[in-house]
């Protein structure tokens, strides 16, 4: 492999590390302050209601029902992770495609080409296999029964 090339892959491999490191902080962060506040509008919830009598009256309720079974944090929404999957495969299998058509034009660098496009052609078909398997899990799990609104 010439220094060149190897330098190129390097810098982009840090900037590819940095940005996912940033948005795992920053989904963390994101997810960590919805469920503080679910969790402070709970305890001010049961915190009005002082008598065990009014509690008890209230968890019979809709509204009381729904607070027991509210999870901790945001649900996700399988549309949008399975969209997110067949995404980021199409465009992985797209870049080996090309980098695999590409590797017979430019002279001198021909086996990292095809190297480089192996392996993102086989990410590619890995991440729609995965959002194949993940629509049909979810499916036969009832994920998909409710409409959601599309927010995650």
């Amino acid at each position: 492999m010439s220094e060149q090339l190897a330098i190129v892959l390097t810098m982009w491999g840090f900037m590819a590390g940095g940005g996912w490191v940033v948005w795992v902080i920053t989904t963390n962060i994101r997810k960590r302050r919805v469920a503080q506040t679910q969790a402070d509008m709970q305890a001010k919830l049961l915190d009005k209601l002082s008598a065990s009598q009014d509690l008890a009256d209230f968890l019979r309720t809709e509204a009381g029902q729904r607070l027991l079974e509210a999870p901790p944090v945001e649900k996700g929404n399988p549309f949008s992770k399975v969209l997110a999957s067949i995404q980021i495969g199409l465009v992985l299998l797209l870049l080996g495609i090309a980098l695999l058509s590409m590797s017979g034009v430019i002279r001198g660098h021909w086996d990292e080409m095809v190297v480089f496009g192996s392996i993102s052609l086989a990410v590619g078909i890995g991440f729609l296999a995965s959002a194949g398997i993940s629509y049909t899990l979810s499916k036969s799990w009832g994920l998909f029964g409710e409409r959601h609104s599309g927010k995650d």
